[in-house]
């Protein structure tokens, strides 16, 4: 137990060290961070101060390693673009991706585990064929292209729903229906199976 334990521990330190490592290898993706910074007139004068403000100067592993213990406390670093600690970035959208989340998956719920439970009542009828043909499609249809075609009839065609924003409900029922798509056909076949295992039972058939 203690050797597993273990294994599962280092394991994970070592998916975190390659995440991680990654993630910090983004910011020299485009070459030199400090001239996309400063812009292309920038003299070496201005390039060097850049480089000193945000550690640049420093040597790779050092950088890693400072903005690694940063990140441990909290601190995810200052967003170039918009001038703005990262961390209230990402808590001032939290609300708005959570309400998000929540509603995606309410939406698949409500269409799945009703599908799979009437499709397993009625193994075998138009509703079951009808079921598995949605999960099918479902599965083999990518969520970017199902959402592309959402907003091109029901916002720009109809002008029904609207193709971006949070201030209503209404701007969440497009995104919603393209997140729970994804994973309604998965918990849809998963409860069909249930069910039929559960109604072939022999508690259930005496």
């Amino acid at each position: 137990m203690l050797a597993f334990l273990l294994r599962r521990i280092s394991t994970a330190l070592l998916v975190a060290l390659t995440v991680s490592s990654l993630t910090f290898s983004l910011n020299f993706l485009s070459g030199d961070p400090t001239i996309a910074l400063a812009g292309e007139s920038a003299t070496q004068a201005d390039l060097q101060t850049i480089r000193e403000t945000y550690g640049y100067d420093k040597p790779i592993p050092i950088q890693y390693f400072n903005w690694l213990t940063s990140a441990l406390q909290g601190d995810l670093g200052q967003s170039h673009y918009l001038n703005q600690p990262v961390a209230d970035e990402i808590f001032e959208r939290l609300p708005t991706t959570m309400a998000l989340g929540l509603s995606a998956l309410v939406f698949a719920l409500a269409l799945a585990i009703p599908l799979g439970v009437l499709a397993a009542m009625r193994p075998n009828s138009l509703l079951d064929r009808f079921a598995l043909t949605v999960a099918v499609v479902g599965q083999a249809m990518p969520s970017f292209w199902f959402a592309l075609t959402m907003m091109l009839w029901f916002a720009i065609n109809w002008r029904i729903l609207p193709v971006s924003g949070s201030d209503t409900w209404l701007h969440f029922v497009m995104p919603s229906i393209a997140l729970g798509y994804y994973i309604t056909p998965g918990v849809m076949r998963l409860t069909r199976a249930g069910m039929l295992e559960v109604l072939r039972s022999d508690y259930i058939r005496t």
